[in-house]
C-alpha cells in the first residue's frame, strides 16, 4: 500500500473498523455500490485491507443497474482491471418509477435499491453490507435530527437489520469527502452517473447548507461533532427519568 493511501483514507478507515469492531474473523462482506466516488473507494479500501491480510474477511460489491446508470463498461473495466470483485444486479425499474411517480420517485427507489442488497446478501451469504457513509453523512444526519425531529441520533458506524439478520457497517464515518474525491481523482475511478433527473436536481438540504455556512467560520465544526458524539455525558442532558 503506497502511503498517501494510508494517509488520506486508510487510517481513517483502519480506525472506524477499530473503534467500533466493524470486521470480525470469517466476516464475508458486501459493499452497495452505486458508482459514485464514496461507495467506489469503499470497495477499493475494503479489498485492498482483504489481500493484505490484516483482518481474516472477504469482500464483494454489488451495483443494482436500475436501468439509468452511465459509464458502467467503464467502471467494470477499472473494477477488472484493480482485481475489485463486484456484480451487477440488473434491474430496470427507475424509468417507470419515475413515471408512476412523478414528483419526487428518490425515496421508493432507495428502498427497492437497499431491498436487493439484502436479498442479493442473504442468497449469497453474506452476514455484513457496508455503506459509504461519510463524516459529512454523520453529521448531516445528526442535524437533520435536530432541526427537523428534536432529537439527538445519527446513522450509527454498526447496526443490525432486525428483518434481514444482516449487520449493516460504515466503514468511511471518518473520512471526509474531500479525501475521497482526492483518493478518487489519483485512481482514476471511472465514476458512474446516475442519469435519473431527480438525482441531477436534488436540493441541498437544509442541514448541510448549514453546515456549509458555519464552517466558513469553522473549518474544524464537522470534526468536532463527530468528537462530541463519541463523547456524550449522559447525566448532563435533558433526559426525562423514568418512573
Amino acid at each position: 500500500m503506497k502511503a498517501w493511501m494510508h494517509n488520506l483514507y486508510m487510517k481513517q478507515v483502519r480506525m472506524a473498523i477499530e473503534t467500533y469492531d466493524l470486521i470480525a474473523p470469517g466476516d464475508k462482506i458486501l459493499v452497495g455500490v452505486s458508482g459514485g466516488k464514496d461507495s467506489s473507494l469503499l470497495l477499493y479500501a475494503l479489498s485492498q485491507l482483504s489481500r493484505l491480510k490484516i483482518y481474516d474477511f472477504t469482500v464483494a460489491g454489488l451495483t443494482v443497474d436500475h436501468g439509468m446508470l452511465g459509464e458502467m463498461p467503464a467502471y467494470e473495466a477499472f473494477c477488472k482491471a484493480h482485481d475489485l470483485p463486484i456484480h451487477i444486479h440488473h434491474e430496470h425499474y427507475a424509468e417507470q418509477l419515475s413515471f408512476e411517480n412523478p414528483h419526487n420517485p428518490c425515496y421508493t427507489c432507495s428502498r427497492l435499491r437497499k431491498g436487493i442488497v439484502k436479498r442479493y446478501a442473504l442468497e449469497n451469504c453474506f452476514n455484513k453490507i457496508a455503506f459509504g457513509h461519510t463524516k459529512e453523512d454523520v453529521v448531516e444526519t445528526f442535524l437533520m435530527n435536530v432541526l427537523k425531529h428534536g432529537k439527538m441520533a445519527t446513522m450509527p458506524p454498526k447496526d443490525l437489520d432486525e428483518e434481514s439478520g444482516i449487520t449493516l457497517i460504515r466503514p468511511l464515518i471518518f473520512v471526509d469527502e474531500k479525501a475521497i474525491t482526492k483518493a478518487v481523482q489519483i485512481l482514476e475511478v471511472p465514476l458512474m452517473r446516475d442519469l435519473c433527473t431527480f438525482a441531477s436536481n436534488r436540493v441541498r438540504s437544509d442541514a448541510e447548507a448549514l453546515i456549509g455556512h458555519i464552517e466558513g467560520h469553522a473549518p474544524t465544526f464537522s470534526d468536532q461533532v463527530i468528537k462530541a458524539l463519541q463523547n456524550v455525558e449522559m447525566n448532563r442532558l435533558l433526559g426525562i427519568e423514568k418512573r
